[in-house]
């Protein structure tokens, strides 16, 4: 695997259109809900429809039924689990709020109860799309809702932008931070909402530096007895040469048989990657959020798409390999470009 980033961002952002006191007290259009469910905030997205006192919807992915009295407001939401979610609250100045109650079904315990608020959801802007030159000072280990965003960008942007290696190497070889696939990020797009899709167009990856390493080495799943006996060696470090101009990798210091070797590099990325929701994972792992998947076709010209899980997205990419194959040659650096849309 060979590490190596340079990265162009293409990502929508939107904001929140402020209230006026004089606005009609009606219910309808779609929300974003931020329930404190013990102190850990729970984004849901909701629209509710509604015809005189009566509400219809969906909070989340449940389909809702419920009443409007003026500016107050009552619905259930059931799911297929039985999972029931009673809504109550109030509209004042344009802001919903209120208490959620769930109940389980056949769970004896006591509901659960905590309070929430909603905003209305936003437009998408429609300035025209930028061009933007990052230089990250900060690399992350970690996939979190916390981290501050290093940049915000709208829906078209684009970012150029690099990645250390796996190691925590820069593209002069510069040790920035501990190893354990750091990232670049996160990117904050303007009105990602929980519930969207964010899509990411690699736009260009390219090799940022002329060396490598990989591990000589097999994975511990994929050793039976045998060949565990025959690999008590391994694990010794490799450094490839790379030829940018030919594409081509050779082992820097090849032995009698390999003196001749090459491979065919095809840059890519190993980690893309949302925010997650409450969990904070390391940058070894991966989920329905992204992460560390070391999917060989994250490469230029591929299009990724990611849920959004926390407000702004929140994007992360690192981990750039110089080739995913059989094996890997870690530790280059990669130039890529990026588009981001939702």
């Amino acid at each position: 695997m060979l590490r190596a980033a340079w990265l162009g961002l293409i990502a929508t952002l939107a904001v929140i259109p402020a209230a006026h006191a004089d606005q009609p007290q009606s219910l309808a259009g779609r929300w974003f809900v931020t329930a404190d469910y013990y102190g850990q905030p729970l984004y849901v997205p909701m629209t509710l429809e509604q015809k005189g006192d009566k509400l219809g919807g969906s909070f989340g992915r449940d389909p809702l039924d419920g009443s409007s009295n003026g500016a107050s407001f009552h619905f259930v939401a059931t799911n297929a689990q039985g999972v029931r979610q009673q809504i109550d609250g109030t509209l004042a100045k344009g802001v919903l709020s209120g208490q959620v109650t769930v109940t389980m079904k056949d769970n004896p315990d006591p509901p659960s109860r905590f309070p929430f608020a909603a905003v209305p959801s936003p437009e998408r802007p429609t300035t025209q799309p930028q061009r933007h030159e990052f230089t990250p000072t900060v690399f992350y280990r970690e996939f979190s809702a916390l981290n501050k965003p290093v940049l915000t960008i709208n829906p078209g942007d684009t970012v150029h932008t690099t990645t250390v290696d796996a190691g925590g190497r820069d593209e002069k070889g510069v040790q920035r931070i501990a190893g354990g696939n750091p990232q670049t990020g996160p990117f904050y797009v303007v009105s990602a909402l929980p519930g969207d899709t964010l899509v990411v167009r690699l736009k260009r990856l390219r090799l940022n530096r002329d060396w490598a390493d990989s591990d000589d080495a097999i994975v511990p799943r994929g050793l039976d007895g045998g060949l565990a006996v025959q690999m008590k060696d391994g694990g010794k470090p490799v450094r490839w040469r790379l030829d940018r101009a030919k594409g081509l990798a050779s082992v820097e210091k090849p032995g009698e048989h390999m003196a001749s070797y090459t491979v065919p590099v095809r840059p890519m990325l190993g980690c893309i990657a949302t925010a997650p929701n409450g969990q904070i994972p390391p940058t070894g792992d991966s989920g329905a959020f992204g992460g560390n998947m070391d999917f060989n076709e994250i490469v230029e010209g591929a299009t990724v798409y990611l849920p959004v899980l926390v407000p702004g997205a929140l994007l992360y990419l690192g981990d750039a390999h110089a080739l995913q194959g059989d094996g890997e040659i870690n530790g280059n650096a990669l130039e890529t470009s990026m588009d981001v849309w939702m």
